[in-house]
C-alpha cells in the first residue's frame, strides 16, 4: 500500500514539475494558464512553492555585527540585490541607468 501511495505522489509531483515549466515558458499569466489547462491557480502556486523549497539552502548560519564589524574587508553595499526565484541575482548600483533596469525587469518577468 505504502509503494502505491509513494508512486502516487511521484507521479502527481511530476505532472506539476511538467505543469510548471510549461507555464514558466509559456509567457502566460499563472490564471491565464490554469484556465486554459482547467487547474487550480492555487495548485499550482502550492507546487511550485513546494518545489522551490526543495532548492533552499538546508543550513543558515548567524553572524552578529560584531564579528561583521571586525572583518577587514568590510565595505557596506550600496545599491540593490535583486534575487529573481531560486536561480537569479542581480546587483544594482545606485548610478545603474533607469532604461537598461526597465529592459532586465521585462526579461525577468518572463521566468
Amino acid at each position: 500500500m505504502a509503494d502505491r501511495s509513494k508512486a502516487a505522489n511521484k507521479k502527481r509531483a511530476q505532472l506539476w514539475r511538467y505543469h510548471i515549466d510549461t507555464w514558466s515558458r509559456s509567457g502566460l499569466a499563472q490564471n491565464a494558464y490554469c484556465r486554459a489547462n482547467n487547474l487550480k491557480s492555487n495548485r499550482l502556486t502550492y507546487w511550485k512553492n513546494k518545489f522551490k523549497k526543495q532548492h533552499l539552502p538546508v543550513e543558515f548560519v548567524q553572524i552578529s555585527s560584531a564579528q561583521i564589524s571586525a572583518s577587514h574587508n568590510f565595505q557596506p553595499r550600496q545599491g540593490l540585490r535583486l534575487n529573481v526565484g531560486t536561480g537569479f541575482q542581480v546587483e544594482i548600483p545606485d548610478e545603474f541607468s533607469n532604461a537598461t533596469l526597465t529592459q532586465i525587469l521585462h526579461v525577468l518577468r518572463q521566468f
